[in-house]
């Protein structure tokens, strides 16, 4: 199923389902928890995106480290055919979305497990990753889990973030241990880590690390998300040695 096509009736569903999820909590709480749902069609244009980077016939196992009620998934399956899904994994942090997520998606091939994904022991088996990660800023993160989950990400990936970093660095490094040899990640992150301090790890590790393949810097006037005044960028790379 293309773009065009009618939606889903299960992805139709999702939506109804994250507008009444959403309206349970406050924006003050979102915002605290770093909980900005990814519009449809951003998904779809992303995970479409993730689909023609491999080859043809790979089979497809997907990982998203912050799922929440599985929009990236729902975009994958219309994007490729589910037959090709061979396995799809997510973490939600969140008992207020992933309980409900997991009873949308039983009959599919989508497994959501509770829990922290910076608390997980990885599994280099995933060979497409794509995620909106929490964006949290470092001020809402107590400092004896700030050194916790920065060296987490040293370890899975060399990169030695500052205490300035909001958590959504934090998750694109810790990633690097999931994701197998040649696999695709996709992050959809604000754009602000190509211009501050924080960011230099961020940006050596996509130079240095795996082969940065694209980088979709979004009009700053162009917000994606309703309820977070932020610029995005989608960043693509391979876990490959930079040409």
């Amino acid at each position: 199923m293309k773009k065009g096509t009618p939606i889903p009736q299960i992805e139709r569903q999702r939506l109804r389902l994250q507008t009444e999820l959403d309206a349970e909590k406050s924006s003050a709480e979102r915002n605290r928890l770093g909980q900005f749902a990814t519009p449809t069609d951003l998904a779809f244009d992303i995970a479409l995106y993730a689909s023609e980077q491999l080859p043809k016939r790979e089979p497809i196992r997907f990982l998203d480290p912050a799922i929440g009620t599985g929009a990236f998934y729902s975009a994958l399956s219309r994007a490729v055919p589910k037959s090709r899904i061979a396995e799809a994994l997510g973490f939600e942090i969140d008992p207020h979305y992933q309980k409900p997520a997991t009873q949308l998606w039983a009959s599919t091939g989508l497994v959501i497990k509770a829990g922290d994904f910076t608390r997980q022991a990885p599994d280099a088996r995933f060979n497409v990753i794509i995620c909106n990660p929490p964006y949290v800023r470092h001020h809402h993160i107590a400092n004896d889990e700030k050194a916790r989950i920065q060296q987490r990400t040293l370890e899975a990936s060399g990169m030695k973030l500052s205490g300035l970093a909001g958590l959504y660095c934090h998750f694109l490094g810790q990633s690097h241990a999931w994701l197998a040899p040649d696999g695709i990640a996709g992050w959809l992150i604000p754009s602000e880590f190509m211009d501050v301090n924080y960011g230099r790890a961020v940006r050596q590790y996509l130079l240095s690390k795996v082969t940065l393949l694209h980088i979709h810097r979004f009009d700053p006037a162009d917000v994606q998300f309703a309820d977070a005044l932020v610029s995005s960028a989608v960043v693509w790379f391979k876990k490959a040695p930079r040409p």
